[in-house]
């Protein structure tokens, strides 16, 4: 777990610890359960160490999980004509979100929603942060969409902000989806419904023309 991952944790971990402490010095066995659920929770916030080997005009996956749809999309900030990729995250997956290429955060816009559970269509609507990044390989834009649980997402990047590759944009609460859009001109999607994938790692598609 890093720094900034047990800064989020933090809150949801202690509230789980600090009562099941209680109830365990006082004799009650029920505590253990929610000494267990904290243990769940550190789990569930962890951050691990993420290397590949990079290659150029590959777009790879923003976060772990398994791919629920690939399907045509309509985004102005890509020219019109898009493809989106849809990640959805268990609550056994890393939620750390990664950036798919290298680039600058053009945009971070907060998007406010509803809250349904992640693995419904309706979810592509919850309330999350977009990160629109523009780089060599051309532009993409990120979407992360909380869950029905906490509800909310800490971004670690800001407009302006160059990134890399596989590098951190950001933590979603308990529960959530991830999309990728990238524009349909020029892009080979390498990813199918029912793969999974690891953040930063794993291939989601190729953009052959690099705009």
């Amino acid at each position: 777990m890093s720094r900034r991952s047990w800064a989020v944790a933090r809150p949801y971990v202690l509230g789980a610890l600090l009562p099941g402490l209680a109830l365990l010095s006082a004799g009650r066995r029920s505590g253990w359960w929610f000494v267990g659920l904290a243990g769940a929770l550190l789990l569930f916030f962890r951050d691990p160490e993420r290397r590949a080997v990079r290659r150029p005009g590959v777009v790879y996956a923003a976060a772990d999980g398994v791919i629920s749809a690939v399907e045509p999309a309509e985004d102005p900030w890509l020219g019109g004509r898009a493809v989106r990729i849809v990640t959805f995250l268990s609550l056994y997956d890393v939620h750390v979100t990664r950036s798919p290429l290298a680039g600058e955060v053009a945009a971070l816009e907060k998007e406010e929603g509803g809250h349904l559970p992640a693995f419904l269509g309706g979810a592509g609507r919850n309330s999350g942060y977009r990160v629109c990044l523009e780089g060599p390989d051309g532009r993409a834009a990120v979407e992360m969409r909380a869950g029905m649980v906490a509800r909310r997402i800490t971004p670690w990047i800001g407009e302006g902000e160059p990134v890399k590759a596989g590098q951190r944009l950001g933590l979603i609460h308990l529960g959530s989806r991830t999309d990728v859009l990238l524009p349909a001109a020029g892009t080979e999607v390498i990813v199918r419904p029912g793969q999974r994938v690891r953040a930063g790692v794993s291939p989601l598609a190729r953009r052959e023309d690099g705009r």
